[in-house]
């Protein structure tokens, strides 16, 4: 019956009728470009150090290349006025940082690689 417009997360209201009943759907539009970015999600490899809650970057310590021991600090995150930081899961060096400080993340959104 109706598609409205995607939001900030490129989600649509749709809205159809089924049987005589009306069904109001929320349909992720891939095709749309949303104003937030969507972050790629840590996985279950021990090197891929995913946001362990939503919150903000506030610094980070680590850089691409540096060689980072288990246990070293990473990256600070602050939510609801706390800070947390994110230790490192193992040892070895860092390949990929995704976040700066500053930067809103959402749980298990990917932060830091380390291989």
């Amino acid at each position: 019956m109706s598609i409205g417009l995607p939001d900030a997360e490129g989600l649509r209201d749709v809205i159809m009728e089924l049987n005589g009943e009306r069904w109001f759907v929320k349909i992720h539009d891939t095709s749309a470009v949303a104003d937030g970015d969507r972050r790629e999600k840590a996985g279950v490899a021990v090197g891929e150090i995913g946001s362990p809650m939503p919150g903000v970057v506030v610094d980070l310590k680590v850089k691409t290349g540096d060689v980072v021991k288990e246990g070293e600090p990473l990256a600070v995150l602050s939510a609801m006025k706390m800070e947390s930081s994110i230790p490192a899961p193992c040892s070895g060096t860092v390949q990929r940082v995704l976040v700066t400080a500053g930067d809103k993340v959402e749980g298990d959104d990917l932060m830091l690689v380390i291989e």
